[in-house]
This record gives C-alpha cells, structure tokens and sequence, in this order.
C-alpha cells in the first residue's frame, strides 16, 4: 500500500476491525448517527436542535450519544428543522443497513443494552479521533450522509460515498488513517 492510497477492496475483503466478535446495531442508532452528521454538515450547535425539539442541550446530546432513545416524534421534529424529509433520513439509514450487513453486522429492531451497541461506541470514538475532529472543522471532500452509500455494479457499496463513521466501523485501514492524522491547527479566525 503506498501511503495516502486506499488499497483495492479486494486486499481488504474482511473489513471488520473485530473479526472475531459479531458487531450489533440498531436501526434507531443508525438514524442518530445520520443525524449527528447532518447536524456537523450544516454547522449547527446541539443547541440549535435542542430549541427545535423543545429539550435542553443536554438531553439533545444525549439523544445524539445514544444514552436517550430517539423518539419517532423527535426525529420528525429534527427532520423539520434540518429541512430534510423524515422518510429520507430512513431511507439513508436503510441503505446504511444494508452498507454494515454486507461487512456481517448484526441489525436489531430491539434496543441494546448501554454500550453494547458497537455502531455508537465506534462513531463516539471516530468523532473523538483527530480525523473526526478535522472533518467537523472541513466537510469539503465529503460525501453528503444523505447521498450515501452509493453501489457499485456488482452490489457492493463503494467504499469511499460512505459517511466516516459508518467506514471508521468496519474498514481497519481508514480507520488507522483517521487515528493517526495530523490535527488542524486553528488560524485565528
């Protein structure tokens, strides 16, 4: 692998980071997640969502961290606010499904138990990493959440249209590329 390329898909056929553990995630996790990046794309402040869904800031970030179910009244409301259609968020969320169960993640209509839902640990920690910090201050070069992931002729997603935290889950190699990058500095201004 020369440094800066991403190997072909097909030296990475395993993408779990985890192969000997099965990843689980809900339905409801993965419409946080698509929330959360629509929320970073638009430059919004949690705050901002919370006046909307009529919450403190505090309870809208727990919704987005998992710790707070989201509710189907709140994602409409957000929706709203977001000008996005409900039944596009749960579209990209399906198409988000169907994304992590090619890579054998496990989707659940029932709610997990707290931490044990793997798609919001491994979001948590990519918004965490030094390439999550850097894309939340730049989204230019990133695909839209809404706008993906898009598929190949054979029925496989392309790799590089899915949102960061769905590919820092199951691709090891851009995971350690979002670990190890160098973070921004500020300009001041």
């Amino acid at each position: 692998m020369i440094d800066g390329i991403d190997p072909p898909l097909g030296e990475r056929l395993d993408m779990n980071p985890n192969p000997d553990k099965e990843n689980v995630t809900t339905v409801t996790s993965i419409c946080t997640v698509v929330l959360r990046e629509l929320r970073l794309e638009r430059g919004l402040h949690q705050a901002q969502v919370a006046d909307w869904i009529g919450k403190t800031p505090s309870a809208w970030t727990k919704i987005e961290s998992g710790k707070a179910p989201l509710q189907l009244e709140i994602l409409i409301r957000v929706c709203r606010g977001f000008q996005v259609w409900p039944s596009a968020v749960m579209a990209t969320a399906e198409r988000y499904s169907h994304y992590l169960g090619q890579r054998k993640w496990s989707i659940v209509t029932t709610d997990l138990p707290p931490g044990e839902d793997d798609l919001l640990r491994e979001a948590q920690e990519y918004w965490s990493s030094p390439g999550g910090r850097n894309a939340a201050t730049n989204r230019w070069g990133h695909m839209p959440v809404l706008n993906g992931p898009q598929w190949n002729m054979d029925g496989s997603a392309a790799e590089n249209t899915a949102s960061a935290p769905f590919r820092f889950a199951v691709d090891p190699w851009f995971r350690s590329t979002q670990m190890a990058a160098i973070e921004a500095t500020g300009l001041g201004f």
